[in-house]
């Protein structure tokens, strides 16, 4: 592997890495793929809360730093082949028309954070990358049902089961209150794949990797398709800076996490997708925070929704069969309260979600909250709130001068604060979100603030203006010719809903992109 010289070094394993060396591969260039972390362990353990959510079983070694409400602190992601989607919730939505455009947005009143803030592309340019990608991940959905829906050339290839107890509860009373509730397409194989297994529809979904591989993340979709066609999937490796040479990169440097042995791979198409947090701090590691125009924008304009959880509290229990519930969805105030109610412009989407463990909320939450949760999430159902916020430079991943974790390499340090405007669009799905639950029987309604930075976003924002923006309109670093990056960094503004699919859209457009004009890159690697 070292000594080799490759076509292509894709630099993680998740959305945007796996669906870019998608297309690299399979137009017959070679390709390695780094990954800090080790393939899933499909065992018992997968479904084990203590395993996966208390001990952290896949937890990085490598952790950041934030500036919280609830005090700085150090997190620690999960590091696997095929990245956050092991563990996610398989929600695969795509933006809508009006995301691509702040004026169609706000009319008018386009607020100051997005006075220059542009997607270079519209819906248009990315829709047959979204059916792609639906096939790929195998999306499970019903077409014509989401009041906001873009238009699509075709439906999907695959129905999801019936709504569980729960999701038809709360999709009842959405209707009693006007709303139009529809099923969230996901990702996971509930029955039409001849050559995997069958969901099960469990209750281990959201925040567990699957021990029966139904749910189709991309370690085992996209990733044994690359692997097949001759790309090399090097785990247990961090990327600790790239290598660059009058303007160009000519490998990246690497850790063996298990001997510490540092080695050079050397390529000529570098391509970053480690995350909305580690793939600018790895760009300012390379000393690419000083470069021209755009250097300074490196890490800054980080967004991860404003999102919140309305639960309910039932008289009686809420899902007896003990059954996956991560099921309905509404998106009628996606584009902002058809009434014209505060806030002005864009909230969010409301969507079921899967009540947590007992033993989880035990451990998450401080004393009483926790224990108190515990006890009483049999009666439970939540509604997740995802609301858009606003990219602010002052929100931004930085590096440490002085802290490193064990591989000797700077902490990521994360600063962030939420808009007025963030908190008033989450309010506003809060206040929904409780009518719905009140309105299918809850006796009590709670709201919880969520914490995380699992939908991080736009810290390498893309546009045509070097100036306003890190990379152009194909994701390409401007003035580094062979470096793209494709993650969700390349989002300038956030929208409503989860950007897995929006990530691996994009990456396959950019893909597609890099092996039409792949002679071109050639010749300016050269020249």
């Amino acid at each position: 592997m070292q000594g080799k010289h490759w076509d292509a070094v894709v630099i993680g394993t998740g959305f945007g890495g796996s669906m870019t060396a998608y297309k690299l591969v399979n137009a017959g260039l070679s390709v390695l793929m780094l990954e800090r972390g080790d393939w899933v362990v499909r065992d018992e353990s997968s479904w084990d809360s203590r395993a996966i959510l208390i001990d952290q079983k896949y937890k990085s070694a490598t952790p950041y730093e934030t500036n919280q409400w609830i005090g700085k602190k150090l997190v620690y992601p999960n590091d696997v082949v095929g990245g956050s989607s092991v563990f996610y919730g398989a929600a695969s939505l795509r933006l809508r028309v009006e995301d691509f455009d702040a004026g169609l947005k706000f009319g008018a009143d386009i607020p100051h954070a997005l006075q220059g803030t542009t997607w270079p592309i519209c819906y248009d340019d990315l829709a047959t990358y979204y059916d792609e990608a639906e096939k790929l991940l195998d999306v499970h959905g019903v077409a014509g049902v989401d009041p906001n829906e873009p238009p699509r050339a075709t439906g999907y290839a695959s129905e999801p089961p019936a709504f569980s107890r729960p999701a038809r509860l709360i999709a009842q009373a959405g209707e009693t209150l006007g709303l139009h509730p529809f099923p969230i397409p996901l990702a996971i194989n509930f029955g039409d794949s001849s050559d995997r297994t069958t969901c099960i529809q469990c209750m281990t979904c959201d925040l567990f990797p699957c021990k029966i591989a139904a749910k189709n993340d991309l370690a085992v979709t996209v990733l044994p398709s690359c692997e097949s066609r001759g790309a090399t999937i090097k785990t247990n490796t961090v990327a600790t800076s790239l290598a660059i040479n009058k303007g160009k990169v000519t490998g990246v440097h690497c850790l063996d996490t298990q001997t510490y042995e540092q080695f050079l791979v050397e390529c000529d198409l570098c391509v970053v997708s480690c995350g909305a947090i580690a793939s600018p701090a790895l760009l300012l590691a390379s000393g690419l925070g000083e470069s021209g125009l755009n250097g300074k924008h490196i890490g800054r304009h980080l967004m991860r929704h404003c999102s919140g959880i309305a639960i309910g509290l039932f008289p009686a229990t809420t899902n007896p069969e003990q059954v996956f519930h991560k099921q309905v969805a509404f998106t009628d105030f996606y584009l902002g309260h058809p009434d014209g109610l505060d806030p002005p412009g864009p909230w969010g989407m409301i969507q079921g979600l899967q009540v947590p463990p007992p033993e989880y909320m035990t451990g998450a939450a401080p004393f009483p909250v926790g224990q108190l949760g515990a006890a009483t999430c049999k009666f439970h159902i939540y509604l997740l709130c995802i609301a858009e916020d606003l990219p602010n430079p002052n929100n931004r991943v930085t590096l440490s001068n002085s802290k490193t974790d064990q591989y000797g390499q700077p902490i990521k340090q994360v600063t962030h604060k939420y808009d007025q405007r963030d908190l008033a669009a989450r309010r506003g799905l809060y206040r929904q979100a409780t009518r719905v639950l009140k309105a299918a029987g809850a006796k009590m309604r709670v709201r919880k603030p969520i914490n995380t930075f699992s939908h991080a976003q736009g810290t390498c924002r893309f546009g045509n203006d070097p100036n306003l923006a890190v990379l152009d309109q194909n994701c390409q670093f401007f003035g580094v010719p062979n470096l793209y990056v494709v993650d969700a960094s390349f989002m300038p503004t956030s929208a409503g809903v989860n950007p897995s699919l929006t990530i691996a859209a994009n990456a396959l457009r950019v893909g597609e992109h890099l092996v039409e004009n792949w002679e071109a890159l050639q010749r300016g690697i050269g020249s």
